[in-house]
């Protein structure tokens, strides 16, 4: 927080204090409203968002006619990032390089980690002071607003998402955590809801494309998630198809490039016969590299590794549900915890990871149902795809742009 996020030194000695506790905000707080009926909402205002800035990118084009983007991923990076942002934190805290501010940010997590000084990476910096000074601004403004009764507390264009003012409350409480203090909360929210959830999002999407077969599967659950009486797409209902859990689950096996860190708590830890860890040592653990340890997928589930695990195979995780006697299969990663580790692991799994799912497939309705993409070049964009052996840690995104076009579907 201190580091990447510019929290005050008043906030990180609180963390560190006894009662520095965070876990019910970040956790069972998240959870409260990133599940059930919560988390139905948050997907539909995302849709709504999303719909409008792309129907707004194509604002000149003739209904019906093709529009050329230069770089498909920088696309969907762009209206996603747009979309998650307002839906978190509403409207008024959107100034024009808002997410290119965001993802220059993103893209330095590495150089500030390492503790970097401004006028070695000052575009970073510039950056992360821009989101900050709006998020500071947006907090003062909604917490007037708020003392005044005067938002809507489901979700508010100036006070944002339900979870973001009660967030506010929740920390304003806390030592260390005024205007400043908080603001670098907000701008981990958003970090945490973008960094790796785009880049998943965007492969998501691209995987579908580009295999006819499944982009047909996916086309028709979502063409069944369409509810005339909601006016729109089912996203709860969407969200339970074992097929898109499934694809969603696969494509963070293989585009995700986090860390998981974690501490030793027995005396000490073998790895093997030769080497041992002892108690309170941190472990970094790459869960991409995780994701691809064929004996331990093989020992977990012989079954995953029908395909080998450096290949993308959407139906890894589908198994046969014997309850039904159909036989139809059903989504499952039991027995997976110490190798699909995307979203990390143990007692606090990844708040985020169904809203994250639920981005992915509202992507999905709007550039496979709501609107239509073509890639100029399929057969050559494979070739940009990253590998995904090379990098421990970041963004996965392709090689090279990607040439593609998109138009209204009629």
């Amino acid at each position: 927080m201190g580091a990447l996020m510019g929290s005050p030194q008043e906030a990180i000695d609180h963390y560190k204090s006894e009662n520095g506790n965070t876990d019910y905000i970040q956790t069972t707080h998240i959870r409260q409203h990133i599940t059930g009926s919560n988390l139905g909402l948050l997907a539909k205002r995302l849709f709504d968002i999303m719909k409008r800035t792309v129907t707004e990118s194509l604002s000149s084009t003739p209904e019906g006619e093709w529009k050329d983007i230069p770089d498909l991923y920088d696309f969907i990076e762009y209206h996603a990032s747009y979309g998650i942002a307002e839906t978190l934190l509403g409207t008024s805290i959107m100034y024009s390089g808002i997410i290119s501010d965001l993802w220059i940010h993103i893209e330095a997590t590495d150089q500030f980690f390492m503790g970097l000084p401004r006028f070695l990476i000052p575009k970073a910096y510039a950056a992360r002071d821009r989101l900050l000074n709006a998020i500071r601004a947006w907090t003062k403004e909604s917490e007037v607003l708020r003392k005044q009764n005067a938002v809507n507390t489901t979700w508010d264009p100036i006070a944002g998402s339900g979870l973001l003012q009660e967030r506010e409350e929740l920390y304003s409480k806390m030592a260390g955590h005024g205007v400043d203090g908080r603001s670098a909360q907000t701008l981990g929210l958003l970090y945490g809801g973008t960094s790796l959830t785009v880049p998943v999002t965007f492969w998501y999407f691209f995987e579908t494309l580009r295999d006819p077969s499944l982009h047909r599967r996916v086309l028709d659950e979502i063409g069944n998630g369409v509810k005339e009486e909601m006016q729109g797409y089912n996203f709860m209902q969407l969200s339970a198809r074992p097929l898109l859990q499934s694809l969603h689950a696969e494509t963070t096996r293989m585009y995700s490039s986090n860390l998981i860190v974690r501490e030793v708590t027995a005396p000490t830890y073998a790895l093997d016969e030769k080497y041992t860890i002892p108690k309170g040592t941190e472990v970094y653990l790459s869960d991409k590299y995780n994701g691809q340890f064929t004996p331990g997928w093989k020992a977990a589930r012989p079954r995953a590794t029908a395909k080998p695990l450096d290949t993308f195979w959407a139906e890894r995780y589908l198994v046969s549900d014997s309850r039904n006697d159909d036989k139809r299969e059903k989504f499952s990663d039991a027995g997976l915890s110490g190798n699909w580790t995307s979203f990390g692991g143990g007692e606090h799994k990844c708040p985020g990871r169904h809203f994250a799912r639920n981005i992915g497939i509202v992507t999905l309705a709007i550039f496979m149902s709501e609107f239509e993409i073509e890639v100029v070049d399929m057969e050559g964009a494979r070739a940009l795809d990253p590998g995904n052996k090379e990098k421990a840690f970041g963004t996965m995104r392709p090689k090279q742009k990607i040439a593609a076009r998109i138009r209204k579907r009629i």
